[in-house]
């Protein structure tokens, strides 16, 4: 058995900012995407803080806990953030992990003896799920699947999240297809670990972390399924470190990203369902947000200040203007004032929840829409200053978007990056 080690990896500046390492520290690696940033960074800025036992981390934008689960790691109390109903639900199975292994034990034991489903698959999903789960996954693992899906209610409540987490990693195994970047794309194959074999792989996986990690991991995490934009459940000045790292603008949409996971567990049965099921709850960053939200620009424009609207407004003209000469004929313009709208109410609700003098650490990246560059690390550092944050550095990590070229960055004299925003609550 290969032995893990806490923290025993330095990995690159350039590496900090993704979540390559995850797979080299126990519980991260049991569920995780290539959005977010590493353990190591988060494990960095809270040394740097020396923030005590008493104090609270706070993450508005979870994901997949690598904040909370570091914090966790570290003794320290945490607070996140995530509107994302996948991801909050895998997320409970990794800041409350089992405290021991027969949890995991009787998981298995269910999923190993369940027989494949025999009745019609339309009968589990609906049409549209169907039709694409098929496409991804071969029909004798995808008919024991279903099986393990119709068993979840059998689970004990308390285990649900880490029975939810098992499933997936081994649906992401089975599946036959390969991920494209970060989206699955059913004609691009892999090959389909049977299902047996997934489940022993995942389940002795998690059950080697438990027991390396014995009384090291104290779970004092709390995670709230809401947007951060409205943070009612934290008082003033509770919290004095925040970690955390925003969609980028037109990068990652986190529901195609999850389409597979989103149609097998029901979370939504069509594209439209994932768009007002989940899109719907999300910060507005690429052009597949609710149509209604991106049209509704008065609502985002009048949440930025006046000076933030002037830095704002030659961009959204350009992109205006680009999107009459290009063939795609993309929205891009219409995602402008609501990424930084929805921002700047995250940046209000931060400075409300942070006590003074408390440290704030943000990566996020920059963006090329129909050559049209914007500087997304300088805008929101301009709103964070607007709403008492002073900014002490903005350190470039690593330069992005060489592998693909793409016909909205053209026009780009300089590669696109990934920043670290360091700030400070005044």
């Amino acid at each position: 058995m290969r032995q893990l080690r806490l923290f025993e990896y330095e990995p690159s500046k350039e590496k900090l900012p993704t979540n390559l390492t995850t797979n080299r520290h126990p519980i991260h690696r049991w569920f995780n995407f290539i959005a977010g940033f590493s353990p190591e960074f988060v494990s960095s800025c809270i040394q740097e803080s020396g923030l005590t036992v008493d104090e609270m981390l706070i993450d508005p934008f979870s994901g997949l806990s690598t904040s909370l689960v570091q914090a966790n790691f570290h003794g320290i109390s945490s607070v996140g953030f995530e509107a994302h109903p996948f991801f909050y639900d895998i997320s409970l199975a990794k800041i409350f992990p089992p405290t021991c292994t027969q949890q995991i034990d009787t998981i298995e034991k269910i999923c190993r003896f369940i027989e494949p489903y025999t009745s019609d698959i339309a009968e589990v999903w609906t049409t549209d799920a169907a039709l694409f789960l098929v496409k991804l996954v071969p029909e004798q693992e995808l008919r024991l699947l279903a099986s393990a899906l119709m068993l979840e209610n059998q689970i004990r409540p308390t285990d649900r999240p880490l029975y939810r987490l098992i499933i997936s990693r081994v649906l992401e195994l089975t599946s036959g297809s390969q991920t494209d970047g970060i989206y699955k794309a059913p004609t691009s194959q892999k090959k389909s670990t049977p299902y047996q074999i997934a489940l022993q792989k995942v389940c002795d996986d998690i059950r080697d972390d438990i027991k390396l990690l014995e009384n090291r991991f104290k779970p004092r995490a709390k995670l709230h399924f809401i947007s951060s934009e409205t943070m009612n459940t934290l008082k003033d000045e509770s919290c004095s470190l925040c970690i955390t790292s925003p969609p980028y603008l037109n990068n990652f949409d986190f529901a195609e990203m999850t389409r597979m996971q989103l149609y097998f567990w029901r979370y939504a049965g069509s594209w439209r369902e994932i768009t007002e099921r989940v899109r719907r709850r999300l910060i507005v960053n690429t052009t597949t947000a609710p149509s209604d939200l991106k049209q509704n620009q008065n609502i985002f424009l009048e949440a930025i200040s006046a000076n933030v609207q002037s830095s704002l407004q030659p961009l959204v003209n350009e992109l205006k203007q680009q999107r009459k000469l290009r063939n795609g004929k993309k929205d891009y313009y219409l995602l402008v004032y609501p990424y930084f709208g929805q921002m700047q109410r995250v940046f209000q609700e931060l400075k409300r929840v942070l006590r003074p003098q408390s440290h704030v650490h943000i990566v996020v990246a920059d963006a090329a829409l129909y050559g049209v560059h914007i500087q997304t690390e300088k805008l929101l550092s301009q709103i964070m200053e607007e709403n008492g944050f002073e900014i002490l550095t903005i350190e470039t990590l690593r330069t992005r978007g060489s592998r693909w070229v793409l016909e909205k960055r053209q026009g780009i004299d300089k590669p696109l990056g990934e920043f670290h925003i360091h700030a400070r609550r005044i």
